[in-house]
């Protein structure tokens, strides 16, 4: 193994003397798998934070097992079921306490323009809080008084200057289902498929605002275990009592694949992100070949002394294979910074979670290398073909 190493070393790098040759056409490469690397990054990472944005509200549930409907299929159109259901199951071992969650589509007049937009109203059990941001625990004493709310900070801006008016130690007052709310707080969720902007109030708000609601239903039930305890156990006991009951029990994670689920198969998202992550691979497939394509037609007579002097096709095929490999390489580092930059940029913008990622970065590297191999492999057909004395 030492020796093959040394050997390794002692050779002429052909490849890399080839590549640095001429530096104006290695920085076009340079910047032609960037810019693809670039491309690819921003569809992957835009993708998968909206898809991760899906699952905010279901991150942010305070319990071990969530009860829905049985007709569940996502959060932006859920099914009520009876409240009893919930308390039903408080008899189960290692059950430790449940919490009801209302959650409704309201509709939202912005004060300034008149103009209404959907909202996504969450109305919370004050004594057993349902979502875990600190914000509840602070205003709890107003959020009972009816018609307070709290507003997500990261809603888009269509829905007025609440935070600047927060700012200057004054409640912003808007109209929800045609009736007046104070918004005396925020909190950070963000946006989802089913809802641009989110509000948070006491369940005596929320059934101020819907008031066609049945009191005695629910949306969603949260199940908080004892410590120890298994939640697929429970779960497991829990089935005898709800059967037929037009209820299913599952595990926050089951709940967020099955959001999750959901959301890839109905929207158009993952196909059109897609296709943007194809349109960079194949950018810089195109530019690498057309590089290393002019590079073998150059060098020629180059090649063909080296096949004349006994060097076999694989030989001069795989230094244009390692030419590849050094631009997909050397062209990565500039396209993963430049990627985490745009990340940051984009967060700040659209409030989205978009940050690199491990996993991330190692599938568009090894796409990188599959498209400058691929690329390089194409461009050796002529060496394939080529034949000394033709050429001298």
């Amino acid at each position: 193994m030492r020796r093959a190493f040394q050997k390794l070393l002692q050779r002429t790098p052909i490849a890399w003397l080839q590549v640095s040759n001429n530096p104006t056409k290695m920085l076009i490469g340079i910047a032609g798998v960037s810019f693809s690397n670039l491309l690819m990054f921003f569809q992957l990472g835009l993708i998968d934070s909206l898809y991760n944005s899906q699952k905010k509200p279901i991150e942010k549930l305070q319990a071990d097992l969530v009860m829905v409907s049985s007709k569940y299929s996502n959060l932006g159109s859920l099914q009520d079921f009876p409240r009893s259901r919930l308390y039903q199951v408080l008899g189960v071992d290692g059950v430790a306490a449940v919490s009801p969650l209302r959650i409704g589509r309201g509709t939202w007049i912005t004060p300034a323009t008149r103009q209404s937009f959907d909202v996504y109203v969450y109305g919370v059990n004050l004594d057993q809080p349902s979502l875990s941001f600190a914000e509840i625990e602070t205003n709890r004493s107003q959020l009972q008084v009816l018609g307070n709310a709290l507003f997500d900070r990261n809603s888009k801006k269509q829905y007025g200057n609440v935070i600047d008016t927060l700012r200057q130690g004054q409640p912003f007052s808007v109209e929800i289902n045609n009736k007046r709310l104070k918004i005396i707080d925020t909190f950070v969720m963000g946006a989802t498929f089913a809802a641009e902007a989110n509000l948070i109030t006491a369940e005596n708000t929320f059934l101020h605002l819907f008031p066609k609601l049945d009191p005695g239903a629910l949306q969603v039930g949260l199940i908080r275990l004892k410590p120890g305890a298994s939640p697929q156990a429970v779960k497991a006991a829990m089935e005898p009592i709800l059967t037929g009951r037009n209820v299913m029990v599952l595990t926050k994670q089951e709940l967020a694949e099955k959001e999750m689920g959901y959301w890839q198969r109905n929207s158009s998202v993952g196909f059109i992100f897609s296709i943007g992550v194809l349109v960079g691979f194949v950018v810089g497939s195109i530019i690498v070949y057309q590089i290393l394509y002019g590079d073998v037609m150059n060098s020629l007579p180059q090649y063909a002394t080296l096949k004349a002097m006994g060097y076999r096709d694989p030989f001069v095929i795989a230094i244009v294979i390692q030419q590849s490999a050094i631009l997909a390489l050397v062209g990565f580092v500039p396209g993963v910074l430049l990627s985490c930059g745009l990340y940051a940029l984009l967060a700040g913008v659209t409030k989205l979670t978009v940050m690199m990622t491990l996993n991330r970065a190692v599938l568009v590297l090894a796409l990188t290398f599959v498209m400058c191999v691929g690329s390089g492999t194409l461009a050796t057909r002529k060496l394939v073909q080529l034949d000394p004395a033709d050429v001298f």
